[in-house]
């Protein structure tokens, strides 16, 4: 199951290309948790009023849908992700958090969630833990995931980075696949990540609507 946890964008843009590309992985079905996009179909919606920080409230979109379905696992994907060519689940890092924390790309409260991240995970013995953050789908046990959300109620954490280090699987180190300036990928790229200043940009906007001409059985 494929699971959205979201917050509206003006006319659902990404929303409905990011739709369109999961042409490219197999899947059951899809859930979007949070805000209600227009225009939808064949989708389970299930509205989601949550406070306060954007990471709690993706972490509460991502609790509601959990517990709306009975599949055993759940594939997170984002509005600002594309699958650009046939995708399945790899397990990837982005090395340690140290390293990470090192590198001074986090700051302000996203680098305090990442710290308190480290606190919790060395609270529960988890040594040198891996780095996570990468803007890619990743897949949860269904059961797992719903228990350590509430077993960690009111605590400030990074989920996806939380939950592998508690529930540990072989990984692979990748670089991210966010970019923060529009230019066109690599022919090989698999999948893709965009910031806000991309998607509103002329350009890619006309590029991946180019990539996803077709709308998906999910659109009106």
């Amino acid at each position: 199951m494929i699971v959205y946890p979201y917050k509206a964008t003006p006319g659902d843009f990404e929303l409905r290309i990011s739709l369109r590309s999961l042409v490219n992985v197999e899947h059951e079905g899809v859930i979007i948790a949070g805000d209600m996009p227009r225009g939808m179909r064949n989708v389970t919606l299930v509205p989601v009023l949550s406070e306060g920080t954007r990471f709690a409230k993706s972490t509460a979109n991502i609790l509601a849908a959990a517990r709306a379905t009975d599949s055993a696992t759940i594939t997170v994907m984002h509005d600002d992700i594309f699958l650009l060519r046939p995708w399945a689940f790899r397990h990837e890092n982005r090395g340690t958090m140290e390293e990470y924390l090192a590198s001074g790309v986090a700051s302000g409260e996203y680098r305090q969630h990442v710290i308190e991240t480290m606190d919790i995970l060395a609270a529960h013995g988890v040594k040198d833990p891996l780095w996570f953050g990468l803007h890619t789908p990743t897949v949860y046990d269904r059961e797992k995931l719903i228990n350590l959300i509430e077993d960690f109620s009111g605590k400030r954490y990074l989920l996806r980075t939380l939950y592998h280090n508690l529930h540990p699987q072989p990984s692979e180190r990748r670089e991210d696949v966010k970019v923060h300036g529009w230019f066109r990928p690599a022919a090989d790229m698999d999948v893709l990540s965009i910031s806000d200043s991309c998607a509103r940009s002329v350009a890619f906007r006309r590029w991946i609507t180019d990539r996803f001409p077709r709308k998906s059985v999910y659109e009106v």
